[in-house]
């Protein structure tokens, strides 16, 4: 089993040089902005993974190293915090956003020490209670990539963007945030999409064990 989220893509993005993203300098979004519990299925999660095949009667230590898989507890709110300290929020609306926050270094993408990335998330199935089944997620853009140089900022940012002299792009507001997000969404062509697999049972990895693992935590 090798487990993998959200942060783990966030942060290569982010520390690999790619420039054509949308980031701020101050968070547009706190903890208090967060979807709430409920918004999706606690249990067993999956990136898919074609050709990978998971027992869901077996428990989740013996399920297979192809399987990128994330717990989501019980009473999660929308919030998780690394070791580092960092905060990283999953916001409501259409489509929701995912603020990652991270400490920059010499060789990042974004200007500053410490900055703030985005994602668009979208729910593709929901369960009777309206819980998220299926979840896909994109890298907010600046805009379309360049065809010589897909990794450096767009030439054409969307309207409210401001492209920064050392890479990436600011917004104006929220609303011009979450609208390049959903720009962006019709250009993620392998935009990953994580589905729920079964509820936590016993003898599976402890939920504790597990975020221990990641180094995040949910309180």
């Amino acid at each position: 089993m090798r487990p993998t989220s959200m942060l783990a893509v966030a942060a290569a993005l982010f520390l690999g040089g790619c420039e054509n993203l949308v980031f701020s300098e101050k968070p547009w979004f706190s903890a208090e902005d967060a979807v709430g519990v409920g918004a999706v299925r606690p249990g067993w999660w999956m990136e898919d993974e074609p050709g990978c095949h998971v027992d869901l009667e077996a428990s989740s230590t013996a399920w297979p190293d192809c399987a990128n898989t994330v717990l989501a507890p019980g009473d999660w709110k929308g919030v998780l915090w690394a070791a580092d300290g960092t905060e990283h929020v999953l916001v409501g609306g259409d489509p929701m956003i995912a603020q990652y926050q991270f400490q920059t270094s010499k060789d990042a993408a974004a200007p500053f020490q410490n900055a703030y990335l985005y994602f668009g998330a979208a729910a593709l199935e929901r369960d009777a209670e309206g819980r998220a089944l299926v979840l896909r997620y994109w890298p907010t853009l600046c805009g379309p990539p360049r065809h010589d140089r897909p990794t450096s900022v767009t030439r054409r940012p969307w309207p409210g963007l401001h492209v920064q002299r050392d890479g990436g792009c600011t917004a104006d507001d929220v609303r011009t945030l979450r609208k390049a997000a959903k720009l962006s969404r019709a250009l993620a062509t392998e935009a990953p999409t994580l589905r729920w697999l079964r509820d936590w049972r016993p003898g599976d990895q402890s939920e504790a064990d597990w975020l221990a693992a990641q180094g995040i935590r949910t309180h």
